[in-house]
């Protein structure tokens, strides 16, 4: 392998985009660090195809908040973007003024909505606030009147945000020229759900009192499941960046995002010698052992240590000792070809999302939006 001017597996990465600080501005003066995240805007995009042939005769959208769960909300909106995206949705409206310089004429939806600081703002960009709330309502009526649209949030059984189900009516967003009319599913991760069911209901009567406006239910889950759980606009989030839509169900879409060490060193460790913090591993055996620069400060959960795994090619390495803020150790077998200045990845094609926050105990959404590192974003 050339070190510097491959990617992992092999795989050129000299025309790859490079991000080297966490804003999306690259840095010439900067310096690859030792822990990469390479995003393939292929994949990206091939998941986007997907979501949008199932979602059909519905349109899918495309939820981007959170830096588009931390792999690079500019460069992973232009590369959806060009596979026909042309909805998009962000939390604030901070990120919403920034994805407008990028895209000037998609439509970009605020989710939680504005407030009397930031409502100029989104007027400004034409921005499209998801209106939860009497006194949202109130500050878009004396500022945008019905000469810019809106978005209505009902709260259907999630319980967060929204105006109630069984209380809403047009005379509460009287003089708003209204957009979308949306709700959120608080199980659609598990389909067979019966609150499923009864928050569709209950959209259902909603909604009767906005007969010719749109409606929007479905996230990628939704979108997947069926008619009923989609509206006229899916908001897919989860599946176009690889990770898995459901509980205790295949993952139907290409890996994205794929967080990478590198070796700086290798050593052998004695039979009996210890490992790393705590002393929580133990060699029964002379071992070969390999230190990465990459650790729970680049997003790598501390919870895999000594049960998690890396991986270059066919080769298996599991993690031995405490994964720390910025170093990581794995075993290497004697006869294997892993030398300082490799890659190996952590999470990506061979270490799926799932798989790594089914070990730590959480969700693929808290893994990716936790990745913090010199990112790469290849076509």
């Amino acid at each position: 392998m050339a070190h510097g001017t491959r990617c992992g597996h092999n795989r050129p990465c000299n025309t790859a985009t490079r991000y080297f600080t966490m804003s999306d501005t690259p840095d010439s003066n900067a310096v690859d660090g030792y822990a990469r995240l390479r995003v393939d805007l292929h994949a990206l995009q091939e998941n986007y195809r997907l979501l949008a042939n199932t979602a059909s005769p519905s349109v899918c959208g495309a939820v981007v908040k959170a830096d588009a769960y931390g792999l690079g909300m500019l460069p992973v909106s232009r590369a959806l973007h060009d596979a026909g995206c042309r909805q998009f949705f962000v939390s604030e409206v901070f990120e919403g003024v920034a994805l407008r310089q990028a895209l000037a004429e998609a439509e970009i939806y605020i989710l939680s909505g504005i407030t009397n600081r930031n409502a100029e703002a989104c007027i400004s960009a034409k921005l499209i606030p998801v209106l939860a709330n009497a006194g949202q309502v109130d500050a878009w009526r004396s500022l945008a009147g019905s000469w810019q649209p809106a978005a209505v949030k009902v709260d259907t059984g999630m319980t967060r945000l929204g105006f109630h189900w069984d209380e809403i009516t047009p005379e509460d967003v009287s003089g708003i020229d209204i957009a979308l009319l949306l709700t959120h599913l608080a199980c659609a991760d598990t389909p067979r759900h019966p609150l499923n069911q009864t928050q569709i209901e209950r959209f259902r009567k909603a909604s009767a009192a906005f007969p010719d406006t749109p409606t929007s239910i479905g996230n990628t889950a939704g979108t997947i499941t069926g008619i009923a759980t989609r509206g006229d606009l899916c908001r897919c989030g989860i599946g176009l960046y690889g990770g898995n839509p459901f509980s205790g169900q295949d993952n139907p879409f290409r890996a994205v995002a794929h967080l990478e060490g590198q070796v700086l060193q290798m050593t052998t460790v004695t039979s009996e010698e210890s490992i790393g913090y705590g002393a929580s591993f133990t060699a029964a055996r002379n071992l070969r052992v390999a230190t990465l620069g990459i650790g729970y400060a680049n997003g790598l959960p501390r919870a895999l240590s000594n049960i998690g795994e890396a991986s270059l090619g066919e080769e298996t390495f599991p993690i031995v000792g405490r994964v720390s803020m910025n170093l990581t150790t794995i075993a290497v077998l004697p006869d294997s070809a892993l030398r300082p200045g490799d890659w190996v990845e952590f999470i990506g094609a061979t270490r799926p999302i799932s798989e790594v926050a089914n070990l730590t105990h959480t969700i693929d959404y808290e893994i990716l939006t936790g990745l913090r590192a010199t990112r790469i974003h290849q076509p």
